[in-house]
């Protein structure tokens, strides 16, 4: 009898046609599931070239400038005349040549203007660029969340001319301000005082800031999910790791996912989980949007308390459809495809089923936390981690003669146990691993002139 995931290709392949799979995103890596569909010819990545196994059309940009950027701030729809975007541009442009479908990791404007250029051979498996950026709004998101009942953080909006009355929430304790857009925890910062208020007011364009008080202590969750036509398929639950000491310097840097601590938590927690990604998802739907989406989380004590929803693929995809793959069971990557070509679920699985079927995984996403930019050889640390754990898995390694920026992901790793227990910090044995290999590492800095 063929398996879920089996029946889901098929019916994917066949809903495909003729028509080219490509992958556009950050990195390469995140598409290794792909590799299942007859149909997966393609890969147009900002970072990491897809490597797996040979395809008809591979590009990363970083290969093109060979300088890795930091993802979180470094946005191609900045760069839309530098020379490297134009090479890329053409690049995809003879791709989509063909008959194609497109999945994007985030739609951006630059991928959404090339599919509108080739819309006679071209169809997106996603949303138009600007439909998908009022979901990343997060006050926005924030205020249909509490008209829904869903428990939050209590963020309050000021604008800048309000910036005194600020001063009254820090009577309370210490608060954390962010601006409207942002993702990888850029942009945020911890206030404890007037003096680091004024300093730390995000400027732009809307003249007004979020601020909620700072939950410090709790959890922070992270499930992926995908909103069908009619219906909302649940995946993988992770411990999200923030901020970690020696693999990132922003207090609410995303570091990675621990797949195998939440197995701990009370099952009344998981159905509150399950419960609010699916209502979340329900409104996503309701608001014209189909596809993959992650909902980030605080557990504080046995209360579940909404953070935000992130409204494409995640940090946390690559490992939770791995996972999924492993246990022959439709991934992320899959349902996102086949929500988008109006198909039916090929099954359905409870959150806490799927728990209990996935072996314990968990990856580090290890960022260049120096203040210049580095020609970096991660030699050191993959050694380090292959004595430590030869399960382990070193990938997205930014190459010897490639520029690092700072913040940019130097290498990430996944070791098939659990590597934290408060999601703010990794087991010791880990974190001296990378504190001895980032120390011994070969790293040469360059100057402006060179970057």
């Amino acid at each position: 009898m063929s398996t879920a995931r089996a029946r889901q290709i098929a019916n994917i392949s066949k809903a495909l046609g003729s028509r080219q799979l490509l992958w556009t995103g950050t990195r390469g890596d995140d598409a290794r599931s792909l590799s299942d569909i007859p149909q997966f010819s393609g890969s147009f990545t900002i970072i990491n070239r897809y490597s797996r196994h040979p395809l008809q059309n591979t590009v990363a940009y970083e290969d093109l400038t060979k300088r890795r950027v930091d993802l979180d701030s470094w946005d191609i729809d900045e760069h839309l005349y530098d020379d490297a975007t134009t090479q890329y541009r053409q690049a995809l442009l003879g791709a989509l040549s063909a008959d194609s479908t497109v999945i994007s990791y985030r739609p951006s404007h630059f991928v959404s203007a090339l599919i509108f250029a080739r819309q006679n051979k071209c169809f997106d498996l996603g949303l138009f660029a600007d439909q998908q950026r009022a979901f990343e709004h997060k006050p926005w998101v924030e205020s249909a969340v509490v008209r829904l009942g869903i428990p939050t953080l209590g963020w309050k909006y000021l604008a800048d001319e309000d910036q005194m009355d600020a001063d009254k929430i820090l009577a309370n304790g210490p608060v954390v301000v962010r601006p409207s857009r942002g993702s990888g925890g850029s942009g945020m910062a911890i206030i404890h005082s007037a003096d680091e208020l004024k300093s730390q007011w995000p400027s732009g364009q809307e003249f007004f800031v979020s601020i909620s008080p700072y939950c410090g202590g709790c959890l922070p969750l992270n499930v992926g999910a995908v909103v069908w036509d009619e219906t909302v398929t649940i995946h993988h639950l992770s411990v999200q790791l923030i901020g970690v000491p020696y693999c990132v310097s922003l207090p609410f840097g995303y570091c990675g996912n621990d797949f195998d601590l939440p197995k701990s938590l009370e099952k009344s927690i998981i159905e509150q989980i399950e419960l609010i990604t699916v209502r979340l998802g329900d409104w996503l739907r309701s608001g014209g949007y189909r596809g993959a989406y992650g909902v980030d989380f605080l557990l504080d004590g046995g209360k579940v308390v909404f953070t935000e929803i992130n409204a494409r693929f995640q940090g946390s995809t690559r490992l939770s459809c791995l996972l999924s793959v492993n246990n022959d069971e439709p991934c992320l990557l899959l349902d996102h495809i086949a929500a988008l070509l109006h198909l039916q679920p090929s099954i359905s699985i409870s959150l806490m089923d799927k728990m209990k079927g996935a072996a314990p995984a968990s990856h580090i996403v290890i960022h260049n936390t120096s203040d210049g930019s580095s020609k970096i050889n991660t030699h050191s640390l993959s050694s380090s981690f292959r004595k430590l754990d030869r399960s382990r898995r070193i990938e997205v390694q930014v190459g010897a003669d490639t520029i690092c920026d700072p913040g940019a992901i130097m290498a990430c790793t996944t070791i098939n146990r659990s590597v934290t227990h408060d999601g703010y910090s990794l087991h010791h044995d880990i974190e001296n691993v990378i504190a001895s290999a980032l120390s011994d590492q070969c790293t040469t800095e360059v100057d402006a002139e060179e970057t």
